[in-house]
């Protein structure tokens, strides 16, 4: 399931093995090799390609709907200029501290989720 997600999010940003494998700053061979299921990403290689395509590692492992995981973008990135701008801190300038901002964002989004659901 990890090898046919991860072609499907390369393909839906429209690039090549060679392209994401750059910007990821990985072998492309490495790449390769996640995409035909021959070897698999360690934890933090994971954390980044689920960061790079904006998806749940969860989901990417072959985990549920991404729908039920991914926060979108646009209200990620709203999110966090509100609580910058609340808190006259940024929390976009360390990427460390950025993954972090990102991770509790989700979290609470999946936990608003299940409340929802659960009250339904």
């Amino acid at each position: 399931m990890f090898s046919i997600r991860l072609k499907e999010l390369r393909k839906k940003k429209g690039l090549t093995q060679k392209e994401a494998a750059l910007q990821l700053s990985i072998p492309r061979t490495t790449y390769s090799g996640y995409e035909r299921g021959t070897s698999e990403p360690d934890f933090n290689t994971l954390n980044k390609l689920a960061r790079f395509y904006e998806v749940d590692s969860n989901w990417l492992l072959g985990d549920k709907k991404e729908s039920e995981y991914t926060l979108p973008e646009e209200i990620m990135v709203r999110i966090i200029k509100e609580a910058e701008e609340e808190f006259k801190v940024s929390l976009r300038d360390d990427p460390v501290v950025e993954s972090a901002v990102r991770e509790l964002v989700q979290h609470l989004a999946k936990m608003k989720m299940s409340v929802n659901k659960k009250n339904q």
